[in-house]
């Protein structure tokens, strides 16, 4: 059994810390500052099915996705995307905003293709973004209007505050492009680069909620994309410099190595909800492409 728990709403997450949190449709904006209580406090292991906006205006702490560690330090930005394993720490008191919203809730609400729009959406990580104090605040501006909104009574509020997190979507693709140039001019190639990270992302979101039971390989992604997996094969690689498989044994590894840290599940449950049918082939592609075993990498 997962030592970890998916969450479908934000709601659900914070009743389970024995927190209570207003959430009336599936988009939530709220003041960080309201929903924690004293520190110091850690949160469990979660996953959520639902993509998480911070915006952090002041305080310290610490967040955790998947292997990777970073600080919560004041005008930081950043998002999380659903599947991921998290958790996060708060040392002192931390104040700006966290807005969550599920995939459905954008795709009711806004008319365009989410793909082409807001391709970092369906990046495999997009990094934390330290912003200069003016650009932060026109960040936190907007989450105020929105945050008002979301606690008014209008009887379009729900529309009301879809706009305005459509408005702040746009604003961080901006950001991305003329700060961390993370977005490149719309191609062909580099579509279908971004829809097979999509694809790779929810394949192992899948398979770790039990909704999928096996790894999907080359020829897989390419049906789902209708492509030739040889094109696929060659687009990927030049957009990215690493073929298919490497991106889905690097998945596989990151996933295996965030398991191995932050559960107790035994190497050989761990072996299975990755889809190795023997625990030895497991062991044997572990140390392929790490060096070490997982009982080695779990102990260092």
């Amino acid at each position: 059994m997962a030592a970890h728990k998916l969450f479908n709403s934000i709601s659900d997450f914070f009743r389970s810390i024995n927190l209570k949190i207003d959430q009336s449709f599936d988009c939530t904006i709220h003041s960080l500052d309201k929903l924690h209580g004293e520190p110091p406090m850690s949160s469990p292991l979660f996953r959520t099915n639902y993509y998480t906006f911070l915006v952090i205006a002041s305080g310290k702490g610490h967040y955790t996705i998947d292997q990777h560690w970073f600080p919560l330090k004041p005008f930081s930005f950043y998002f999380t995307i659903p599947g991921h394993l998290k958790s996060f720490t708060i040392e002192e008191n931390v104040t700006g905003f966290m807005i969550t919203f599920s995939e459905d809730f954008l795709k009711a609400n806004y008319p365009g293709k989410l793909e082409i729009d807001f391709p970092f959406l369906f990046d495999e990580t997009v990094p934390v973004m330290y912003l200069p104090k003016n650009l932060f605040n026109r960040i936190h501006e907007l989450c105020s209007i929105m945050a008002k909104e979301y606690g008014g009574d209008s009887p379009f509020k729900q529309r009301i505050v879809a706009n305005h997190l459509v408005a702040l979507l746009f604003k961080t693709k901006e950001l991305l492009l003329t700060h961390q140039a993370k977005i490149e001019p719309e191609n062909r190639p580099a579509e279908i680069t971004k829809l097979f990270k999509a694809a790779l992302n929810k394949n192992f979101f899948q398979l770790l909620r039990g909704g999928e039971n096996r790894l999907w390989n080359v020829q897989d992604y390419a049906d789902a994309l209708h492509v030739h997996p040889n094109y696929l094969s060659s687009i990927v690689k030049a957009e990215t410099g690493k073929t298919v498989k490497q991106w889905i044994h690097e998945k596989l590894t990151a996933e295996a190595k965030a398991l191995l840290k932050n559960t107790r599940l035994t190497v050989t449950e761990i072996a299975h909800q990755l889809s190795f049918d023997d625990v030895s082939n497991f062991n044997r592609f572990f140390k392929s492409q790490t060096g070490k075993t997982p009982h080695a990498f779990r102990q260092s």
